[in-house]
């Protein structure tokens, strides 16, 4: 053999030998770079991007928004002691949770319907059938600022009906002794009643069940010389 030959042969040895000489090698090489150095990262960005930014995530969640009532109270009110998982029920079908679900009182905290919360709009088209196949309620489409706008009292409200007009802070902490309510200042009003007015007074609870075992407990108790009525404010 001559030696160019000889040469010749042991350069294709070591080529052989050394898989990042491969042109196939290198070229599979420089894929995986590129795509774990620009593909992948620019994806990785831009997922997270669309996690952070609240604009875009609620773009692909699609909420819709809608009214729920009866056409057939008077007022088109709801019954006074619905409850929020009395309308989950109503609306089984709906995914709605309770946090979808914000009681829409009047001055008088009678319920005058509820503002809902759907997943999405086709949710909420499913929402409108059932609905419309009872027909005891019925369902219209609202915005978001009007849900937004919607104070929700979540279960930890109670609402007093009946307290005397003279009654103090003091003296209405006396009634509630024995709960874990917030303290005073309490939210007080009158509410036009037969033969006079009466007073109305709002107080928070910590949690849902403060609010529930208040009521259980003081409900139709007297505040000096009145029996007070009680009411969970959804």
């Amino acid at each position: 053999m001559s030696r160019l030959a000889a040469a010749a042969l042991r350069r294709g040895v070591a080529a052989s030998r050394d898989p990042s000489s491969s042109p196939l090698a290198a070229s599979a090489l420089g894929s995986a770079r590129l795509f774990s150095a620009d593909a992948s990262g620019e994806a990785a960005g831009a997922g997270a991007d669309s996690q952070s930014d609240p604009f875009l995530k609620e773009s692909s969640e699609g909420l819709a928004y809608g009214r729920f009532y009866s056409p057939t109270g008077v007022g088109n009110r709801l019954e006074k002691n619905m409850l929020k998982t009395d309308i989950i029920h109503q609306l089984d079908r709906c995914e709605l949770s309770l946090d979808d679900v914000k009681m829409d009182y009047n001055m008088g905290f009678t319920p005058l319907g509820a503002l809902l919360r759907f997943p999405s709009k086709a949710v909420f088209t499913t929402a409108v059938r059932q609905t419309s196949q009872n027909r005891l309620y019925k369902m219209e489409a609202i915005s978001r600022d009007e849900w937004d706008l919607k104070q929700s009292f979540d279960g930890k409200t109670v609402l007093l009906q009946g307290v005397p007009r003279n009654a103090l802070p003091e003296d209405i902490e006396r009634f509630l002794c024995g709960t874990n309510f917030e303290p005073p200042p309490f939210e007080s009003f009158l509410r036009p009643g037969v033969p006079e007015r009466i007073r109305v007074v709002l107080v928070k609870f910590r949690t849902k069940t403060d609010a529930m075992n208040a009521f259980i407990t003081k409900n139709r108790s007297f505040c000096l010389n009145n029996q007070v009525s009680m009411r969970v404010l959804q």
